[in-house]
């Protein structure tokens, strides 16, 4: 019959999964392409999306989806490192910054602003920072950004508020800085770096409309960078379809971020072919101490099209939606920036 090739489609049904493969055969060799994989939402993988969806704070698995063969645990300071940066602004909408001690940037202004130390919460260390670098004492009220340059740099930005102290003169100038003033952004100051102009205008826009929830790290311990990732696809009939592991008992697909440099999305971008244009955090979830000082970021990205996208790894397949409610939570959730 010659080199006839022989296009058809095989539908193999197995025990709550479909799985549409496309069969390319001919006398000389077969070729399988998987092309997608959809399964039935459990409760487990619901009451997952409920804790997560509602602000809480949601356990990580013993077996990650994405992970080298030994990834090693984090040590703060030694594979990784953490900035915590404190947004505060009084009634006159001035920002709070202090005068760099430090040699190489010696007189020049900034937020306050440093890593965390060992054993630390995020919130421990803002706080921390606030009161060492301008003598104020404060309060975080919500998460504005992260920024990322892999494990070697993660930024925390915090919206936070003046609760006492007194602000810092030169006369208790120290290593940690000169002093600290209220900027009003018009008069001249010279900055340290202007990273933080950005930062100061999404904490002027948040205060005078909000655009998430308040959000504050949750303490859960991990001794890895962990990506745990929601995503959704929104196909032309008004389905929703969100990718869930294959594991057992179900839940949402999770990766350990490597710790020799790249971006902690890579696990995201090497997952499908064409990821998500928009995405944001959802939750925050660090404790700090030995063995804990990881983080689990829950990222949250959307498709739009007729199907849902091919994905790479085998263990994982698309599920429908067909809970109402946790639907129109997933469709109205806000996302806190990440920055990459």
């Amino acid at each position: 019959m010659g080199s006839v090739i022989i296009y058809r489609m095989l539908i193999i049904y197995m025990k709550k999964c479909v799985c549409v493969c496309m069969y390319v055969c001919t006398h000389t060799h077969t070729r399988t392409e998987c092309l997608c994989c959809f399964s039935e939402m459990s409760s487990d993988l619901e009451e997952e999306l409920n804790a997560l969806l509602s602000g809480g704070a949601a356990p990580l698995p013993d077996q990650y989806d994405m992970m080298s063969e030994s990834p090693r645990p984090l040590k703060l300071r030694h594979n990784v490192c953490y900035i915590v940066v404190g947004v505060l602004l009084n009634e006159q909408d001035e920002v709070l910054m202090m005068q760099e001690a430090k040699a190489e940037c010696l007189g020049t202004w900034y937020l306050p602003a440093g890593r965390l130390e060992r054993g630390e919460t995020l919130v421990d260390g803002l706080c921390r920072e606030v009161k060492e670098e301008t003598g104020l004492t404060c309060e975080p009220i919500t998460l504005l950004a992260v920024e990322e340059r892999g494990a070697a740099w993660v930024r925390f930005v915090f919206l936070a508020q003046h609760t006492g102290g007194s602000l810092k003169s030169p006369a208790s100038a120290d290593k940690e800085s000169i002093q600290a003033s209220w900027w009003d952004r018009v008069s001249p100051l010279p900055l340290r770096c202007r990273d933080i102009l950005p930062l100061i205008k999404l904490a002027l826009e948040y205060r005078n409309q909000p655009s998430h929830p308040y959000m504050l790290p949750l303490l859960y311990p991990s001794p890895f960078l962990i990506l745990r990732m929601l995503l959704v696809c929104l196909t032309t009939p008004g389905e929703l379809w969100v990718l869930q592991s294959a594991s057992s008992p179900a839940r949402l697909p999770t990766a350990v971020c490597a710790t020799h440099g790249g971006s902690l999305l890579n696990p995201l971008r090497s997952l499908l072919q064409d990821p998500p244009k928009s995405y944001g955090i959802l939750g925050v979830q660090h404790q700090g101490g030995d063995g804990a000082d990881g983080v689990c970021l829950t990222v949250m990205g959307v498709f739009n099209g007729l199907k849902p996208p091919r994905v790479r790894v085998h263990s994982l397949s698309w599920v429908l939606m067909e809970n109402e409610e946790l639907k129109n939570s997933i469709e109205k959730a806000t996302l806190l920036p990440l920055y990459s």
